[in-house]
């Protein structure tokens, strides 16, 4: 008989056991589970939970304006459109309209039918059609739509950032990234007021995406970014940026060139101009010539790797602010600091003499002045007259009697150990010799500029402070930010960081540094009928060339002479065109600037009785006159005539009235109705004497308006710059204006 298998209570214990503790088990983890879900990871299921039963549309918000002073925008945000089409509503309510939705976004976006077609067929609730579509376009499409009753048609309405005025101040304004924050200038810097922050619509949808018209919806308003005025003027930066073209023109410098114009007293940066620039709108294209050059030389014989490396270098290139961000050896303008220290520190008078043999020796180099292969040694001169003809024997021996310690003391106090603290990124540091490192030679080196590398704006800040009282302050680019209802959320003041020299001390050298440009009135910035100050500067670049044939050409002016307000830097990185002086090279981008932005400014030229003996004439208005009228007129003003014709009366003229020529220029006028205009070509007078240039022009049939402080000095040439470019065709009478420099070191 077969044994009973019957479950005995014992056996029931041992399998309940298990079983207790699978399901207490089970209970954990369920529990667990529910709190991660619950509790843990609540925010996670909430926003997936929201983004299947909710649709967030973004209401971009509109980046701030930046202005110039007088209210000119520099830089703004347009709104444009993003038009989209929603699949899954089209199918829902809209099938019947499709040749409709598809022939109106063709024909306003003009895109492919097949392309529309193909988007309209996508499964999800957003497809984009176009983006940056403008108002007008996009109102178009929406209209059409509305009154078809087509609810899967759209447009969402976001900004874009654009430069009205394209390059002008660009290294100074910058640009966006293209995730939409500042990465350059302004825009960087002042990135935190500008932006703003966007809105939302919140709308519930049903299970297939569609909106569930007024069951929910919440809107949370966009929120403007600010408004930032900058100290920049259009308008003088326009007339700097075109006087710095015309220096690269003219020079071909292989580094590129840089220019700031300045409140003296305030720090307030009035025009800032670097070259190379690029066009703001479109900052990833090269636009500089020599830069582009490069790129297409290497196009052909590069891997991609390379040249992926040489654009991005190109780009970084034109982007880079110069003023602000490359350091150099300032040369003879840094000689109105050691000057201006030793007269402080009383190490010199203005009595004292220097003398020049053509060279001095500290310990065992040799320093040779820069007379010695055109004019002979300077001999002994008092410090204006050592300042005057930039003699750095004399500047060597003024540094050895200021001494190392105090060299050092004035150094960093006029703010060359330390960025200036301007209101924009990638401002560089000084490269400079400490005092406890600095030995007799590198005290003379560094007397004359020659051993110390600074920023320009390190170079503007000091000079300012040697000439408007001895007070160094802070150079800034913005004066204030407002918010969209006008309230000035900051303002930038002036700040004074110490003074450095007294007012006694100040006022000698602005003494001196005037007679530096008025010396015979023959100074290369010589402006007539303007008391100007300034100070050349020639270095060579013996860090990267040590043969010294590779210079930087700058020059520093301000004005009025004895009361500065503006104060002006240009500095050219070595220029390949054979002038390289800074007084030949710089100082005409002063000259050509300072004349249209003085008078701009409401200062006006006072003349001597000199000056208005030796004054170039306004053309008068001749048309309508006879020929014996338009003679006799132009006869007492010192002009030439030139009749074209048999006619009896003036048709035509050139130039044109109110133009200003020399007397003893040529006025070509037409007398016959059907007159054909003549023509000549622009010869090349660069390098010319006044003489040689007047002559190549007069035979070319047209006429000299000879520019600089120096025209008409012994030796002066012409330096290149002028308002034509050689080859150029142009009317047979027309005014070349050309600037006259001497090349040598003085002033």
């Amino acid at each position: 008989m077969a044994e009973s298998k019957k479950t005995t209570p014992k056996m029931k214990r041992r399998l309940l056991i298990p079983l207790f503790l699978v399901m207490i088990l089970a209970l954990v983890y369920v529990s667990y589970s529910m709190y991660q879900v619950a509790v843990v990871d609540s925010e996670k299921y909430q926003e997936l939970a929201n983004s299947q039963q909710f649709k967030t549309t973004t209401i971009s918000s509109t980046r701030g304006t930046i202005y110039d002073t007088n209210g000119q925008v520099l830089a703004q945000s347009v709104t444009v459109y993003t038009v989209f089409v929603d699949p899954t509503t089209f199918r829902d309510r809209d099938t019947e309209q499709e040749d409709l939705i598809v022939d109106t976004l063709s024909e306003y976006l003009d895109i492919d039918e097949d392309v529309i077609e193909e988007k309209l067929s996508k499964s999800n609730a957003y497809q984009v059609i176009a983006t940056d579509v403008d108002k007008t376009t996009a109102t178009g499409i929406l209209t059409i739509m509305s009154e078809a009753g087509i609810t899967s048609v759209g447009a969402t309405a976001t900004t874009e950032r654009y430069y009205p005025q394209d390059d002008l101040a660009a290294n100074v304004i910058g640009h966006l990234h293209y995730d939409g924050y500042g990465i350059y200038g302004i825009e960087s810097s002042y990135d935190d007021y500008l932006t703003g922050t966007d809105g939302a619509i919140v709308t519930a949808i049903d299970a297939t995406g569609s909106e569930i018209q007024y069951k929910y919806k919440q809107s949370y308003d966009a929120v403007d970014g600010y408004s930032v005025y900058s100290t920049l003027d259009a308008t003088i930066q326009y007339y700097v940026e075109e006087a710095l073209a015309n220096a690269v023109t003219a020079n071909d410098p292989e580094n590129g060139a840089c220019a700031i114009v300045m409140n003296c007293k305030t720090g307030a940066v009035y025009a800032m101009a670097s070259s190379p620039t690029y066009n703001l709108n479109e900052p990833s294209v090269v636009t500089d010539e020599s830069l582009s050059a490069y790129l297409a030389g290497l196009s052909s014989t590069a891997t991609d790797e390379e040249y992926s490396a040489a654009l991005a270098e190109s780009r970084y290139t034109q982007w880079t602010n110069k003023a602000i961000s490359s350091i150099y050896f300032p040369g003879s303008v840094f000689k109105v600091v050691t000057g201006s220290a030793a007269l402080e520190e009383r190490a010199i008078t203005l009595s004292d003499e220097f003398y020049c043999s053509g060279s001095i020796t500290i310990m065992d180099t040799t320093y040779h002045c820069w007379s010695v292969a055109t004019s002979g040694a300077h001999g002994h001169q008092t410090f204006v007259e050592a300042m005057t003809n930039s003699c750095n024997p004399a500047f060597v021996q003024i540094g050895q009697l200021l001494g190392a310690q105090a060299f050092s003391r004035y150094f960093e106090a006029f703010g060359f150990t330390q960025k200036t603290g301007i209101d924009l990124p990638a401002e560089s540091n000084s490269l400079y010799i400490d005092a406890d490192s600095m030995t007799l030679v590198n005290l003379a080196s560094s007397s004359f500029g020659q051993a110390n590398k600074v920023t320009p704006i390190q170079m503007i800040c000091a000079f300012a402070a040697v000439v408007n009282g001895g007070y160094l302050v802070t150079p800034y680019v913005v004066d204030k930010v407002v918010d969209t209802e006008g309230n000035i959320i900051m303002q930038n003041e002036t700040t004074v960081k110490r003074q450095v020299i007294s007012e006694e001390t100040s006022e000698t050298m602005r003494e001196v540094l005037e007679t530096v440009v008025n010396t015979n009135s023959g100074s290369n910035a010589y402006i007539k009928g303007y008391s100007i100050g300034g100070k050349s500067g020639t270095s060579q670049k013996l860090d990267e060339d040590s043969s010294g044939t590779t210079y930087v050409s700058s020059y520093v002016a301000f004005y009025p002479a004895d009361d500065p307000e503006i104060i002006m830097l240009v500095m050219v990185d070595e220029p390949t065109n054979g002038l390289y002086y800074g007084s030949a090279v710089a100082a005409p981008v002063v000259v050509e600037a300072l004349t249209e932005i003085l008078p701009y400014l409401g200062y006006y030229a006072e003349y001597t009785e000199e000056d208005l003996e030796d004054m170039d004439v306004s053309v008068p208005y001749i048309r309508g006159s006879t020929v014996e009228q338009a003679t006799s007129t132009l006869e007492a003003l010192g002009l030439e005539i030139e009749v074209i014709g048999e006619g009896s009366t003036v048709i035509r003229q050139v130039p044109a009235s109110g133009s200003t020529m020399p007397t003893g220029c040529t006025v070509v006028v037409y007398t016959d109705e059907d007159y054909d205009v003549q023509y000549t070509t622009v010869p090349d007078i660069s390098g010319c004497s006044l003489s040689e240039a007047n002559r190549l022009l007069t035979k070319a049939g047209l006429n000299l308006l000879p520019l600089g402080g120096a025209a008409e000095k012994s030796g002066a040439v012409c330096s290149g710059t002028s308002n034509y470019t050689v080859g150029t065709t142009v009317e047979v009478g027309t005014i070349i204006e050309a600037y006259f420099v001497v090349n040598e070191d003085s002033g």
